[in-house]
């Protein structure tokens, strides 16, 4: 069992503060001393203003989500395939899905979150079981990617919005063909694909004459591709890749949770496993042109029942 407390980061805040006071204090001082118009020193003012106060604001739903964080941490324990409370707790069970993606505006960068959960009951709970739902990690290196599990959401006014979510590894893989192929001219390589417990082995053999490799390929189909390079080789190569394999547990506040914070959190350097349709793809590297590639598309599914995403 791997539990992941998601507890949020202040110091960006008091960063922000710091930059403010450095910026806003000087200018303030240069209005008082060249005493412009007063729609510019009304406008420096009020812009002034604003910066420090969503600054602030932000600041304390931060240390407020991180209070019930900690105080739900202080109500928990783990103990084999569940979660036990020390106080029942009133809560929504459905799903959590957060997809994430950086956007760039001149030299500076931003990362965006889109969260949602879909409520399937409300109930009160002295503990939580696990259960083989499909679930998804998808989450590029930088934090670009999607989550998708299922879980709680706490109703108690005193942990409002802080969250359960987990993930049970359970596998079936579902591949079209045991082996595909790709060519260009002189060039190929071959892929055979076979089942492991909680992934596949790709065993690949190439013959190369332009190419610099053949290399295989894991993407993820979902609002966000994320990509993984399995191996790469030469001539011939075994690759395996596997998915989770030990139960997987995530608590923290609604406002908070995102891939990256995920990524962070669970020093993944990146990660794709869950169930779902993903690409298996098989491509011949070939200087100064675009890859040759052959895709396939695969499905997984838990290996036990089959439930819905609970959209």
């Amino acid at each position: 069992m791997r539990l992941l407390i998601l507890k949020g980061n202040t110091r960006i805040f008091w960063l922000m503060l710091i930059i403010g006071l450095t910026i806003s204090i000087p200018t303030l001082v240069a209005i008082l001393i060249i005493n412009p118009p007063l729609r510019i020193r009304v406008g420096v003012s009020a812009f002034i203003g604003l910066w420090f106060g969503l600054t602030l604001l932000a600041f304390y739903r931060t240390k407020r989500s991180l209070k019930k964080v900690e105080e739900l941490e202080r109500l928990i324990s783990v103990i084999g395939d569940e979660i036990r409370f020390s106080t029942p707790v009133q809560a929504e069970v459905g799903y959590f899905h957060a997809s994430g993606y950086w956007s760039s505006s001149g030299k500076s960068r931003s990362y965006h979150v889109f969260r949602s959960f879909v409520k399937e009951s409300e109930t009160t709970l002295s503990s939580l079981k696990f259960e083989n739902k499909p679930f998804l990690l998808a989450i590029a290196q930088d934090g670009e990617g999607e989550v998708r599990l299922p879980g709680i959401r706490i109703l108690n006014e005193t942990l409002q919005g802080a969250l359960i979510l987990y993930a049970k590894p359970s596998y079936k893989f579902s591949f079209p063909v045991e082996s595909f192929s790709v060519s260009h001219e002189e060039d190929f390589a071959e892929a055979r694909i076979k089942e492991t417990e909680n992934g596949f082995k790709v065993s690949v053999s190439a013959n190369l004459s332009k190419a610099k490799r053949a290399k295989v390929e894991l993407i993820s189909r979902g609002e966000r591709a994320v990509k993984e390079l399995i191996g790469d080789t030469k001539n011939i190569g075994v690759f395996e890749k596997e998915f989770l394999n030990e139960p997987l547990v995530i608590v923290g506040h609604y406002d908070q949770i995102s891939p990256l914070e995920v990524l962070k959190a669970g020093k993944f350097g990146r990660i794709i496993s869950g169930h779902g349709k993903f690409i298996l793809r098989l491509a011949l590297d070939i200087p100064f042109r675009p890859d040759i590639k052959e895709e396939i598309e695969f499905e997984v599914i838990p290996k036990e029942e089959t439930t819905s995403w609970g959209l």
